[in-house]
Formats: structure tokens, sequence, C-alpha cells
């Protein structure tokens, strides 16, 4: 007679499960539709900046600490934001992933001048046994943003919108802000001496520029965007969604335009309207790899590209334990040919 009781009680936490995770999604989803939002605003936080010309922008669209099932404690950014604040998208099932990001590059407080701090911000797992799993995950660490969103591709948009308004609210007054995926190998040292030299200039939004890219009008992909979701014929430039930074003010920017951008369920593309409607334009880091995969070679990964991609856990370890970070892994010939040579080994592989 248990068993039939015990079977009853997990089919009603299954059903309880489903309409907790339908009834947030749609939530969340009113506060970042396309068209005539219905927006949770933050009136505290009033966006200030010229707009040079271009359409005026609003208020951010920023979430409410409702909008997040998991987050990090409140002095993880305090008494001071981090220079550089680090937020890497995840899905649920990627425990391998993170942890291998924690034992390398993300596990790193300064690059240069620079602080340093390094989030994961994911949704809500599509098989609801795996909660469990992430709270001890998110105890244990104490860095990671859940949404109250089901993590599926074509939330991606949604994730990165969660991440960014969590930025805004909640680890504000960074000077620049790191989107990366889960499996990038980033070089914070190269990159903040790049970014360094950036400081205090124009609002910045930089990574591998995507150039004239045509929506993808096959229903069955991923990336599909209807017509009607958007008309035009080409994007305009974007930076690859696999890493790119943004200044404090740019990140202000972009969420100042969001509202008024169509919900393009490919996020970097997202983004890159954002950008567009802010009067942002990108520039160009030929030292990101794009999803570009360069293969294990110390030189690139350590000294010469800023972040690599499509990097595996077991791989991403091996490469931090292979030249320790304060090791110089190029010769004087591989120094000489820099990018040329990454680039190449790219091509080959």
């Amino acid at each position: 007679m248990a068993l039939p009781s015990l079977l009853k009680r997990c089919l009603r936490f299954r059903l309880l499960w489903g309409l907790l995770s339908g009834l947030t999604t749609l939530s969340t989803l009113s506060f970042l539709a396309s068209g005539g939002h219905e927006v949770l605003l933050s009136s505290s936080l009033p966006y200030l900046l010229d707009s040079g010309g271009h359409h005026p922008l609003s208020a951010p669209l920023l979430p409410s600490s409702e909008d997040f099932l998991l987050q990090p404690p409140p002095e993880a950014c305090s008494p001071r934001p981090p220079s550089l604040l680090v937020l890497v998208t995840s899905a649920p099932e990627h425990t391998a992933q993170r942890q291998a990001v924690r034992d390398t590059w993300g596990g790193v407080r300064w690059a240069g001048d620079y602080t340093v701090r390094t989030f994961f911000a994911l949704g809500l797992p599509p098989e609801p046994s795996r909660q469990a799993a992430l709270e001890r995950e998110a105890a244990g660490h104490r860095d990671i943003i859940q949404g109250r969103f089901l993590d599926t591709y074509r939330n991606l948009t949604l994730k990165t919108l969660a991440l960014l308004g969590w930025a805004t609210t909640h680890c504000s007054g960074a000077l620049f802000l790191l989107k990366a995926d889960d499996d990038v190998f980033l070089n914070l040292p190269a990159l903040v001496e790049h970014l360094q030299r950036s400081e205090g200039t124009s609002p910045a939004y930089l990574g591998r520029i995507h150039w004239r890219v045509r929506p993808d009008r096959d229903p069955n992909s991923h990336h599909h965007v209807p017509a009607s979701l958007y008309p035009e014929g080409v994007f305009p430039p974007y930076c690859s969604g696999t890493a790119y930074v943004l200044s404090g003010d740019s990140l202000a920017a972009i969420l100042g335009a969001a509202r008024h951008v169509p919900m393009i369920p490919v996020e970097d593309v997202f983004v890159g309207l954002c950008a567009r409607r802010a009067g942002l334009a990108p520039k160009h880091l030929a030292r990101m790899a794009g999803s570009a995969h360069v293969p294990p070679d110390p030189c690139c990964y350590r000294e010469v590209m800023f972040g690599v991609h499509q990097v595996a856990p077991a791989e991403m370890v091996a490469m931090w334990d292979e030249a320790g970070p304060r090791e110089k892994p190029c010769s004087l010939v591989q120094r000489a040919l820099g990018l040329l040579r990454c680039k190449a080994l790219a091509w080959l592989s």
C-alpha cells in the first residue's frame, strides 16, 4: 500500500513543478517579450546618456529579485564591485564545465590591476530532479545565478537579458562585463591589458564581429528568425556570443534599448540589435576566437588569444596545468608569428 501512495506523491510533485516552471516562464517572458513589453522596472536606476542623435533610450529593462531562484550572496560584489565582472552562461547539466572554469581561469581574482569575479548564469532544469543538485552546488560555491525560466536553447536571449539585468541590479559599478560560454578558455591577463588601454574612452562593445549575417528562415533550425519578427535581409554587425565585453555605460545602453527591440531568439544578434538601437558600434577583437576552435596549443591559449571556444572540461584543465599562469609559453618564433599562427592552427584543425 505504501508504494501507490509514494507514486501519487511523486506525480503530484512533478505536476506542481511543471506548473511552476510554466508560470515562471510566462511571468519572465511578459517582462522580456517583444513589442509592447510588460516590464519590471527599477525607477531607482535611471538611465542618463546623451543619445548622440540616435533614438532616445528608456530606463534600463531590469528584473527584480523575485525573477531569480538562486543568487550569489550580497557580499559577492561588496564592499566594491570587481573591475571585471565575468558572467558565464551555462546549462543545468553542465556541472563538469562549470567546475573546469572554477579550477582554471574562473578562479582568478586578479588580472593585472583588475579585480575579477566570475559567476554562472542558468535557468530551470527541464528535469526537476536536477534542481536539488544545483542548490547544493550553489550553496558550496556561491557563484550561481538561476533565473525562473526553463533553460532551453530558444531561451538564450532570455538568459542573457537576465544576467545583464542581474549585473546592473546586484553588481553595478564594474568597469567591464564579460559574457562568455562555459566552453570558452579566457586569457584574462592579456584581455585586461587590452581593456586598460580602452578604459575611460567611449562606451565599449568588443568581440569577434560577425558581418552581414542573413536571418535563418528555416523553421526547423535552432536559429530560426521569421520575417514577421525581423523583416530585414541582414543583421547589423554584432559580436559573437561565445565571448564579448561591454563597458559599464554600454551595459546600461543595451538594457535601455532592449524594450524597443524584437525578441530575436539568437542572443548575440539580439544584443547587436540593442547596440544598434543605442548607437553603439561593435569593435572587432581579432584575438577573440569567436566560434572557431583553436587546438590545445599553450602559446595560443595562454599568450596570444583573448578567448578560445569549444574547449572540453578536461582539455581546459590540462591546458591550465601545462603552463602556469605566470609563464610565457610562446617561443620567439611563435611569438613573432602570433595571431597568424593561431589562426592557421584553427583553420588546419
